[in-house]
């Protein structure tokens, strides 16, 4: 149930359920669309070991632009050891 101010035009009603993006009046059993502000936002991760791994790869066997592609690893992990071989 939501705390906040919201009300149902039909009903008046100041209790609703959510479920998937929709909000339900328990009374009435009106439906409103959830606007966007008011959806939780999305958790996204970036597995960055992978890109590192592949552009190490890369390195490895295109040894003609190595440095810009150890020169990207290095933007990723400025610490890397591997990508400092190829400069």
């Amino acid at each position: 149930m939501l705390a906040n101010a919201i009300k149902c035009p039909i009903c008046g009603g100041k209790e609703f359920e959510e479920n998937k993006g929709v909000r339900t009046c328990l009374y009435c059993g009106t439906q409103f669309q959830i606007p966007k502000e008011e959806l939780p936002k999305k958790k996204s991760e970036i597995a960055l070991n992978s890109d590192v791994e592949r552009l190490l790869d890369k390195c490895r066997k295109d040894p003609k632009n190595a440095r810009k592609y150890a020169n990207l690893i290095l933007d990723i992990d400025p610490t890397n050891r591997d990508a400092l071989k190829y400069l």
